[in-house]
Protein backbone atom coordinates (compact mmCIF):
# COMPACT_ATOMS: atom_id res chain seq x y z
CA UNK A 1 0.00 0.00 0.00
CA UNK A 2 2.98 2.33 0.29
CA UNK A 3 2.69 3.17 -3.41
CA UNK A 4 -1.00 4.17 -3.14
CA UNK A 5 -1.83 7.81 -2.45
CA UNK A 6 -5.31 9.04 -1.46
CA UNK A 7 -6.03 12.62 -2.46
CA UNK A 8 -8.95 14.89 -3.38
CA UNK A 9 -10.28 14.66 -6.93
CA UNK A 10 -9.19 17.46 -9.25
CA UNK A 11 -11.96 19.17 -11.26
CA UNK A 12 -10.40 18.08 -14.56
CA UNK A 13 -10.75 14.42 -13.46
CA UNK A 14 -14.53 14.52 -13.00
CA UNK A 15 -15.38 12.66 -16.22
CA UNK A 16 -12.68 10.03 -15.67
CA UNK A 17 -13.82 9.40 -12.10
CA UNK A 18 -17.47 9.15 -13.12
CA UNK A 19 -16.48 6.50 -15.69
CA UNK A 20 -14.45 4.60 -13.08
CA UNK A 21 -17.28 4.54 -10.54
CA UNK A 22 -19.81 3.52 -13.19
CA UNK A 23 -17.54 0.67 -14.30
CA UNK A 24 -17.29 -0.41 -10.67
CA UNK A 25 -21.04 -0.93 -10.60
CA UNK A 26 -21.18 -2.80 -13.93
CA UNK A 27 -22.45 -6.03 -12.35
CA UNK A 28 -24.25 -4.51 -9.39
CA UNK A 29 -27.75 -6.00 -9.02
CA UNK A 30 -29.10 -2.69 -7.78
CA UNK A 31 -27.97 -0.70 -10.80
CA UNK A 32 -29.32 -3.47 -13.02
CA UNK A 33 -32.72 -2.60 -11.58
CA UNK A 34 -32.22 1.17 -11.88
CA UNK A 35 -31.07 0.97 -15.53
CA UNK A 36 -32.31 -2.37 -16.94
CA UNK A 37 -30.83 -2.19 -20.48
CA UNK A 38 -27.26 -3.45 -20.16
CA UNK A 39 -26.13 -1.56 -23.25
CA UNK A 40 -27.19 1.79 -21.73
CA UNK A 41 -26.27 1.26 -18.08
CA UNK A 42 -22.65 2.38 -18.07
CA UNK A 43 -23.29 5.70 -19.84
CA UNK A 44 -26.36 6.53 -17.74
CA UNK A 45 -24.68 5.70 -14.43
CA UNK A 46 -21.59 7.71 -15.42
CA UNK A 47 -23.77 10.77 -16.14
CA UNK A 48 -25.47 10.25 -12.78
CA UNK A 49 -22.11 10.29 -11.02
CA UNK A 50 -20.98 13.37 -12.90
CA UNK A 51 -23.76 15.25 -11.10
CA UNK A 52 -22.68 13.97 -7.69
CA UNK A 53 -18.99 14.59 -8.34
CA UNK A 54 -19.73 18.07 -9.65
CA UNK A 55 -21.60 19.15 -6.52
CA UNK A 56 -19.68 21.93 -4.81
CA UNK A 57 -20.19 20.26 -1.42
CA UNK A 58 -19.02 16.78 -2.49
CA UNK A 59 -16.10 15.05 -0.81
CA UNK A 60 -14.52 13.25 -3.76
CA UNK A 61 -11.37 11.20 -3.27
CA UNK A 62 -9.14 9.28 -5.65
CA UNK A 63 -6.63 6.52 -5.04
CA UNK A 64 -3.57 7.03 -7.22
CA UNK A 65 -0.83 4.54 -8.07
CA UNK A 66 2.16 5.52 -10.21
CA UNK A 67 0.20 8.48 -11.55
CA UNK A 68 -2.87 6.43 -12.50
CA UNK A 69 -6.24 6.67 -10.77
CA UNK A 70 -7.12 3.20 -9.46
CA UNK A 71 -10.06 3.94 -7.15
CA UNK A 72 -12.46 6.66 -6.10
CA UNK A 73 -15.20 7.53 -3.65
CA UNK A 74 -17.70 10.35 -3.32
CA UNK A 75 -19.63 11.47 -0.24
CA UNK A 76 -22.29 14.13 0.14
CA UNK A 77 -23.59 15.99 3.19
CA UNK A 78 -27.16 15.12 4.15
CA UNK A 79 -28.46 18.63 3.42
CA UNK A 80 -27.31 18.83 -0.19
CA UNK A 81 -29.31 21.22 -2.40
CA UNK A 82 -32.48 19.39 -3.57
CA UNK A 83 -32.08 20.99 -7.02
CA UNK A 84 -29.32 18.43 -7.62
CA UNK A 85 -32.01 15.77 -8.05
CA UNK A 86 -33.55 17.79 -10.88
CA UNK A 87 -30.13 17.72 -12.56
CA UNK A 88 -30.05 13.94 -12.09
CA UNK A 89 -33.52 13.59 -13.63
CA UNK A 90 -32.28 15.51 -16.65
CA UNK A 91 -29.13 13.48 -17.27
CA UNK A 92 -30.59 10.02 -16.65
CA UNK A 93 -33.53 10.81 -18.93
CA UNK A 94 -36.14 8.02 -19.15
CA UNK A 95 -34.68 6.24 -16.10
CA UNK A 96 -35.43 9.24 -13.88
CA UNK A 97 -38.40 7.56 -12.11
CA UNK A 98 -36.16 4.75 -10.83
CA UNK A 99 -33.43 7.13 -9.66
CA UNK A 100 -36.06 9.36 -8.04
CA UNK A 101 -37.63 6.39 -6.25
CA UNK A 102 -34.24 5.58 -4.75
CA UNK A 103 -33.61 9.18 -3.67
CA UNK A 104 -37.08 9.43 -2.10
CA UNK A 105 -36.66 6.14 -0.21
CA UNK A 106 -33.22 7.21 0.97
CA UNK A 107 -34.46 10.55 2.27
CA UNK A 108 -37.39 8.88 4.03
CA UNK A 109 -35.08 6.40 5.76
CA UNK A 110 -32.01 8.44 6.65
CA UNK A 111 -31.54 10.09 10.07
CA UNK A 112 -33.45 13.35 10.48
CA UNK A 113 -32.00 14.80 13.66
CA UNK A 114 -28.29 15.05 12.97
CA UNK A 115 -25.83 16.17 10.33
CA UNK A 116 -23.94 13.42 8.50
CA UNK A 117 -22.21 12.61 5.23
CA UNK A 118 -23.39 9.81 2.95
CA UNK A 119 -21.30 7.56 0.75
CA UNK A 120 -22.94 7.75 -2.68
CA UNK A 121 -20.30 6.20 -4.92
CA UNK A 122 -17.30 3.92 -4.51
CA UNK A 123 -15.10 1.90 -6.84
CA UNK A 124 -11.68 0.27 -7.11
CA UNK A 125 -10.25 -0.85 -10.44
CA UNK A 126 -11.14 -4.53 -10.78
CA UNK A 127 -7.51 -5.51 -11.43
CA UNK A 128 -6.35 -3.93 -8.16
CA UNK A 129 -8.95 -5.17 -5.70
CA UNK A 130 -7.92 -6.97 -2.53
CA UNK A 131 -4.90 -4.75 -1.90
CA UNK A 132 -6.39 -2.41 0.70
CA UNK A 133 -7.20 0.43 -1.70
CA UNK A 134 -10.87 0.46 -0.74
CA UNK A 135 -9.97 0.48 2.94
CA UNK A 136 -7.66 3.44 2.41
CA UNK A 137 -10.39 5.34 0.55
CA UNK A 138 -12.89 4.70 3.36
CA UNK A 139 -10.43 5.63 6.09
CA UNK A 140 -9.54 8.93 4.41
CA UNK A 141 -13.09 10.18 4.78
CA UNK A 142 -13.94 8.50 8.08
CA UNK A 143 -10.85 9.96 9.74
CA UNK A 144 -11.79 13.44 8.52
CA UNK A 145 -15.39 13.07 9.72
CA UNK A 146 -14.31 11.66 13.09
CA UNK A 147 -12.03 14.66 13.57
CA UNK A 148 -14.95 16.96 12.78
CA UNK A 149 -17.44 15.05 14.92
CA UNK A 150 -19.67 14.07 11.99
CA UNK A 151 -21.23 10.57 11.63
CA UNK A 152 -21.64 8.82 8.27
CA UNK A 153 -24.33 6.85 6.48
CA UNK A 154 -24.48 4.62 3.42
CA UNK A 155 -26.79 2.21 1.62
CA UNK A 156 -25.10 -1.04 0.63
CA UNK A 157 -26.38 -3.14 -2.26
CA UNK A 158 -24.99 -6.34 -0.76
CA UNK A 159 -26.45 -8.09 2.32
CA UNK A 160 -25.12 -6.92 5.67
CA UNK A 161 -24.54 -9.52 8.37
CA UNK A 162 -22.87 -7.34 10.98
CA UNK A 163 -19.37 -7.83 9.67
CA UNK A 164 -17.82 -7.92 6.26
CA UNK A 165 -16.90 -4.91 4.21
CA UNK A 166 -18.66 -2.17 6.17
CA UNK A 167 -18.92 -3.80 9.58
CA UNK A 168 -15.17 -3.57 10.01
CA UNK A 169 -15.45 0.22 9.81
CA UNK A 170 -18.04 0.32 12.59
CA UNK A 171 -21.26 0.43 10.54
CA UNK A 172 -24.46 -1.23 11.69
CA UNK A 173 -27.94 -1.59 10.20
CA UNK A 174 -30.13 1.48 10.47
CA UNK A 175 -33.85 1.89 9.80
CA UNK A 176 -35.70 -0.22 7.25
CA UNK A 177 -34.36 -2.19 4.31
CA UNK A 178 -35.09 -0.41 1.03
CA UNK A 179 -36.74 -3.00 -1.23
CA UNK A 180 -37.26 -2.10 -4.89
CA UNK A 181 -37.59 -5.64 -6.28
CA UNK A 182 -36.87 -9.16 -5.08
CA UNK A 183 -33.22 -8.71 -6.09
CA UNK A 184 -32.71 -4.95 -5.72
CA UNK A 185 -32.44 -4.26 -2.01
CA UNK A 186 -30.43 -1.58 -0.24
CA UNK A 187 -29.15 -2.04 3.30
CA UNK A 188 -29.00 1.29 5.19
CA UNK A 189 -25.95 1.48 7.45
CA UNK A 190 -25.00 4.05 10.08
CA UNK A 191 -21.64 4.80 11.66
CA UNK A 192 -21.48 7.15 14.63
CA UNK A 193 -18.38 9.24 15.21
CA UNK A 194 -15.55 6.86 16.04
CA UNK A 195 -17.50 3.84 14.79
CA UNK A 196 -19.14 1.00 16.65
CA UNK A 197 -19.48 -2.74 16.15
CA UNK A 198 -22.67 -3.06 18.17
Amino acid sequence: MADIRIRPMRPDELGEIAQLISAGYADDIFFEWVVPPADERHAVVARYYEVYLGAAVAYAYVAEEAGAVVGASVWLPHDVNPAMYDDIDRVVERFAPNFRAVADASHANEPKDTAFTQLVGFAVDKHRRGRGIGTALMQAHLSLMDARGIPTYLEASTPFSGGGVYGKFGYSLYGELMVFSQEAVLYPLWRPVGGTNE
